[in-house]
């Protein structure tokens, strides 16, 4: 005990400057932390410190307006709430492309100031065949956009006004897949201009009264061309050539859009084709893969149509194909048994130099490929990967 005395202090002696040091820094590291307590008061449990409370969530009704939040996926907009809000934000967000839009591909032709007039009255007489929401989405766009609303219209039917078109599209499973699960292959194959570098467009779109759906398009088209919602339904277009029109039929590309809003089946699907009136001839190759208790549900269809008929043409063998520009149907097979193939060989086999965008579906996978933004040949360009649930999560 007494050696041990001793040495204490002799230590003590010899670093008395270390000693201090320490003392000062435990002082400091006291005061701080008294300070960052907020001066509790004796006998306050520390444990008991009360964060504010979160306010509870109110529930909005289906019509009510809710928060944009930007869901951060480069390359898509996404478009979410009332058909007021999702025409509102669209213009907003993509006025400068809309305008380029409507002026390269409407205003801009060179047949356009001597048919004016006529194309907008033939617009107008349009209108009481279409929705009440979706009048609505194309005005509070347009006023957004600052652009005509008619002559936005006009832009949604342009190809069918004009009977413009072409495109390959498929949808594939069972026996004609490697391992049975679905593929979906759509090649949009029309005539390109400048601005489709920098109008091309993925929209997701979660309307507060419908399906949430994914869009492959361009800026200011609030329909599309190549569709894929929530319940796994798809929908695409192709020219079919009929000499059957109707002036006030509903235009495809606004058809497409009204069935990945409001259908979740193919048979709902086929019944909103048959009764609505219709434009003119087209194919539309509809898709519908989806899980159920019984197991995994897959079907397809080639719903032809025109002013006057629609025909059917139920899925053959697990394969339902339409082409408009002359693709192949046996090497598609050929390259959809290959199991070693990469997702876009199928459909970039089809591709041609008037093809705009390319996209490969695998509902199973929760994937979906596309290849879009250049003037022609986009299936020679890089095919970008995306998650679908990730896409249409509201």
């Amino acid at each position: 005990m007494h050696n041990c005395r001793i040495e204490r202090k002799t230590i003590m002696l010899r670093y008395p400057f270390s000693i201090l040091l320490l003392s000062s820094i435990i002082l400091s590291f006291s005061v701080v932390s008294c300070w960052k307590t907020d001066s509790l008061k004796p006998g306050t449990p520390k444990q008991e410190t009360i964060k504010p409370e979160t306010p509870t969530p109110e529930i909005s009704a289906p019509e009510a307006a809710k928060p944009f939040i930007q869901k951060e996926i480069p390359g898509v907009i996404r478009l979410q709430g009332s058909p007021d809000e999702i025409g509102k934000q669209h213009g907003e967000r993509l006025k400068t492309e809309i305008q380029t839009m409507i002026k390269n591909y409407i205003i801009g032709k060179t047949d356009w100031i001597s048919t004016k007039d006529e194309r907008i009255a033939r617009v107008r007489t349009m209108k009481p065949s279409l929705p009440d929401w979706y009048l609505r989405e194309l005005s509070a766009c347009a006023i957004a956009a600052d652009v005509d609303e008619d002559v936005l219209l006009y832009a949604q039917c342009e190809g069918d006004i004009r009977s413009l078109g072409g495109c390959t599209t498929f949808v594939a499973y069972g026996n004609s897949t490697d391992n049975g699960q679905a593929e979906i292959g759509r090649n949009f194959d029309y005539f390109g201009f400048e601005s489709v570098e920098t109008c091309a467009t993925i929209f997701t779109i979660i309307p507060n009264d419908g399906y949430a759906f994914i869009s492959v398009g361009w800026s200011g088209i609030l329909g599309g061309w190549t569709f894929f919602n929530e319940k796994g339904l798809f929908v695409a277009n192709n020219l079919n050539y009929s000499n059957k029109k109707n002036p006030i039929g509903v235009p495809t590309l606004i058809l497409e859009r009204i069935i990945a809003q409001t259908a979740g089946t193919l048979d709902e699907a086929i019944a909103i084709i048959k009764n609505n009136p219709r434009m003119r001839g087209q194919a539309l190759i509809i898709g519908e893969i989806r899980y159920h208790t019984d197991g995994m549900i897959r079907n397809a269809a080639v719903v032809k149509y025109d002013a006057e008929n629609v025909s059917v043409e139920p899925c053959g063998n697990g394969f339902s194909f339409h082409t408009s520009v002359g693709s192949r149907r046996t090497e598609i097979l050929e390259i959809l048994k290959n199991p070693s193939r990469n997702p876009e060989d199928t459909i970039k086999s089809a591709g041609g130099i008037l093809t705009l965008h390319s996209v490969v579906i695998r509902p199973e996978s929760d994937k979906l490929w596309v290849a879009h933004g250049v003037t022609s040949n986009a299936h020679q360009s890089r095919y970008r990967k995306f998650s679908i649930s990730e896409l249409l999560k509201r």
